[in-house]
């Protein structure tokens, strides 16, 4: 256990080195300049001058490299230029808006996946069984904005049962925020059941060509019980990746859904960074998601040597 999370520690340092040093210079030769951003097109080269100087991008490209390199180090990403804030707290500001999505939307996925998956494989010939892989290929293909678009003009601008958009912290008012949540929470499901169960269901044809479940079937258990007990539990493993891989994918890229919704998540929060050439907020959000990367992968990892004795073991 320690040396794996050791050799994660490492690889954590590695990644975040060769992300922020290759991100570094590959947004400086995007086109624009931030100060002309905040002063606008009547700015006057003075003024330009003044405010590139204030924002630390007057010099060379190798000494801003340096000072930003020499702070990000001590965990200080800089100050925002478009908020005038410093980094490390717009992006945890604005970082539960976000999580908050990303863990509803995956746990109801995951809990359904394991659910369609279970009876699929003791009922495989069933008319749900069938409707279900119908309804999964049906869900693959639809794209999340046009989802969420028709959502919202059925049950927001018809039926009125929920609010077609706004953001309110969950444990400041629960009822409000849920019914908030629940449109953009519906539209992440559709998408990511579809995507787990496909994965899931490879797993369990797999699992279903071993022999010890000729013996279970020899002793009379039920496929209920075989289900349940034996194929679900070791076919779960290797959707573990899957799931925790896509719910950091969720932190850094639910941006279509916060910006239909409204909601002022990471995602929304590093599409405003791009429009207004914001390096640091930039530079500090990228690596924030690719931390995230990183830790959850060591999560996976770690899970797995919990639910598999013979992973310990290797």
């Amino acid at each position: 256990m320690i040396p794996v999370i050791l050799r994660r520690l490492r690889d954590l340092v590695i990644i975040m080195f060769v992300v922020g040093t290759a991100l570094f210079f590959l947004i400086r030769s995007i086109p624009g300049d931030p100060a002309k951003v905040l002063l606008g097109i009547k700015a006057t080269p003075e003024q330009l001058a003044a405010l590139r100087a204030d924002l630390g991008l007057d010099g060379p490209l190798w000494q801003q490299y340096l000072e930003w390199i020499s702070r990000a180090v001590r965990g200080d990403f800089g100050v925002s230029i478009k908020y005038r804030e410093p980094v490390t707290e717009l992006i945890f500001g604005h970082l539960a808006p976000t999580i908050t999505l990303a863990v509803f939307a995956t746990v109801i996925s995951f809990g359904l996946t394991v659910l369609l998956v279970t009876w699929s494989t003791v009922k495989p010939t069933s008319r749900l069984s069938r409707f279900v892989n119908r309804l999964v290929q049906f869900g693959l293909a639809l794209p999340e904005f046009w989802t969420a678009l028709v959502l919202i003009l059925v049950f927001s601008m018809t039926l009125r049962w929920f609010p077609p958009s706004g953001y309110t912290p969950l444990f400041q008012d629960p009822a409000t925020a849920l019914t908030q949540l629940a449109i953009p929470v519906v539209v992440l499901v559709i998408g990511q059941t579809a995507f787990f169960t496909i994965t899931l269901e490879e797993s369990v044809l797999g699992e279903l060509t071993q022999l010890y479940l000729r013996t279970a079937r020899v002793k009379g258990l039920s496929e209920w019980r075989i289900a349940t007990r034996h194929v679900m539990p070791n076919s779960l493993l290797p959707i573990l990746t899957t799931v925790g891989m896509n719910f950091a994918s969720l932190i850094g890229g639910i941006v279509v859904i916060e910006s239909i919704f409204v909601i002022p998540g990471l995602g929304t929060l590093l599409l405003g960074a791009v429009y207004a050439r914001d390096f640091p907020l930039i530079q500090g959000g990228v690596l924030f998601v690719a931390f995230l990367f990183v830790f959850v992968n060591l999560l996976v990892d770690l899970t797995y040597s919990l639910a598999d004795p013979k992973v310990r073991v290797a």
